[in-house]
């Protein structure tokens, strides 16, 4: 009984130790309080919810560099006309982190009837998704940053990514206005 307490309590102070409150590390903890900044009118394409950012310009969705960091701006409905995100401010509600695998199918045509030969792990994200509330923007649902972690440049680092990353895709589209922590800003 006292090993699976003491098992138990390594479990989740090895969990609690990959938070930081350090904003230049991956597990930063972002403290409540953030908002994001639009500075000038971001588009949607007709026919999408979403609009990449990347090297701090906009980026069609078939040439993202997936090695590098991005972030996704997401909008709760996809319209037939482009949609416009005028410039504002918008508060961050919940802050999270992911990591999602997804296989790439093999070409074999003798695939295996039991799903066992599906593919081989061929991206690999770190997302850190920001929930978003604008009264003036109803519609805009999150902005999640990412990278391809299974890209040959990337396979040692399998990490988030920092905020200096995050925002070095931004640009000057979109900033990150940190909220307080102990009184103090971060």
């Amino acid at each position: 009984m006292k090993i699976t307490w003491l098992a138990g309590v390594l479990v989740l102070a090895g969990c609690a130790g990959l938070q930081s409150d350090d904003p230049g590390s991956p597990y930063y903890a972002y403290p409540t309080g953030w908002s994001i900044a639009l500075h000038r009118p971001l588009t949607i394409p007709a026919n999408e919810a979403t609009v990449r950012l990347q090297y701090g310009r906009t980026v069609p969705r078939n040439s993202v560099q997936e090695y590098d960091p991005f972030c996704v701006v997401e909008l709760d409905t996809v319209r037939e006309t482009p949609q416009t995100l005028a410039p504002g401010r918008f508060e961050v509600w919940r802050v999270t982190r992911s990591v999602t695998p997804i296989m790439a199918a093999r070409a074999s045509p003798f695939r295996r009837v039991d799903g066992s030969d599906e593919g081989d792990l061929t991206f690999l994200y770190y997302a850190t998704e920001f929930r978003l509330h604008g009264p003036a923007h109803a519609g805009l649902r999150s902005m999640v940053c990412t990278w391809n972690q299974m890209a040959p440049v990337n396979r040692t680092l399998m990490r988030h990514l920092t905020l200096a990353e995050i925002r070095s895709a931004l640009g000057d589209w979109m900033s990150l206005t940190p909220g307080r922590r102990n009184g103090d800003g971060v």
